[in-house]
């Protein structure tokens, strides 16, 4: 009876490395906005660039530190899904959402109505050819603006208009999101996942580049394995606060934090599994495991859901935030 050897794997880069999802500057539609009667925008346009200027700054200060900058450094600039995304590039140093550039073009798209707390502003720039889009919050009149959301748009994706600055536009801050929008990023969820349902969830579209790249990733991730493991992606949503602008036309621009989680399951005839990417080998403190190795990553989803019409991924901030093994 013939004995069969034990073969060894490695993992090269695990975390998806979606070249050319954010690459290109995307069009964000400016096109005008219907009249509609409001209290008015919290900020004005000219406050509201100062705010997303002078945070961007502080923000890339920050970022530029590193690992070396404090907590208190942090939380003074960042908070929500882009603290999250922060920390994470910290401990991983996988910092692919950004070049390391000076933001340019920076634009307000819209500011929350009203004067209640919390207040949000949303902007977009362009860093280095690829369009970002930024939320900052404030939750309260004696705290100041932070970075709440910080995403790369996919190439060709395109944002609708919200109400004009003056107006203002209505905004929910909170863990539980508009139904539409938690159906929609839940069915989308449920699509990019690896090995996905036979029949795509309806009401989501699946054409963006970044959902695009994610399916066709996992399925070659998949198929390199062979019989020696099984490759497995899932998304899942986070318990924590989300934000979310009403489009002019109706429906929602929303930024919702997620966690995707990236499995290799060793079958009989693998020995061993090395890693030779830097950043998950920082995050695991190994270099190889042998029977599992399980990757998460600090998601933050753009997600237009229009009045009518599917659902649709304009961005995504992807990195790599814990791993483990055995």
């Amino acid at each position: 009876m013939s004995r069969r050897t034990p073969f060894v794997a490695t993992v090269v880069a695990l975390p998806l490395a979606l070249a050319g999802c954010g690459a290109g500057p995307a069009i964000v539609g400016m096109h005008a906005a219907p009249a509609e009667s409001s209290d008015g925008g919290s900020i004005s346009q000219q406050s509201a660039s100062d705010v997303a200027a002078r945070v961007l700054e502080d923000a890339a200060a920050i970022r530029k530190e590193g690992g070396k900058a404090s907590q208190e450094e942090r939380t003074a600039v960042y908070s929500g899904p882009a603290l999250r995304a922060l920390d994470a590039a910290a401990k991983s140093k996988d910092e692919q959402n950004h070049t390391g550039g000076t933001p340019e073009d920076l634009q307000v798209l819209g500011v929350s109505r009203g004067t209640d707390w919390p207040r949000a502003v949303l902007a977009t720039s362009l860093d280095e050819g690829t369009q970002f889009l930024h939320v900052f919050v404030a939750k309260a009149a004696d705290q100041p603006y932070r970075l709440f959301a910080d995403v790369p748009m996919a190439a060709g994706a395109s944002v609708p208009a919200l109400a004009p600055v003056t107006e203002g536009s209505a905004v929910t801050i909170g863990k539980k999101p508009d139904k539409d929008v938690t159906a929609a990023v839940e069915g989308w969820a449920t699509g990019v996942s690896y090995k996905p349902p036979k029949k795509a969830p309806e009401g989501v579209s699946f054409d963006d580049a970044f959902s695009t790249a994610l399916k066709k990733n996992a399925k070659a991730k998949d198929k390199d394995l062979g019989d020696l493991g099984k490759y497995r992606q899932k998304q899942s949503t986070v318990d924590a606060d989300s934000v979310s602008f009403e489009l002019a036309a109706g429906g929602h621009l929303s930024f919702v934090p997620m966690t995707r989680t990236d499995t290799i399951t060793a079958s009989k005839k693998l020995k061993v599994l090395k890693i030779q990417d830097k950043a998950i080998r920082r995050v695991l403190d190994a270099n190889k495991v042998k029977k599992k190795l399980s990757i998460e990553h600090a998601e933050t989803l753009a997600m237009v859901t229009p009045a009518t019409g599917d659902a649709t991924v304009v961005g995504v901030s992807d990195v790599l935030e814990s791993a483990k093994g055995e």
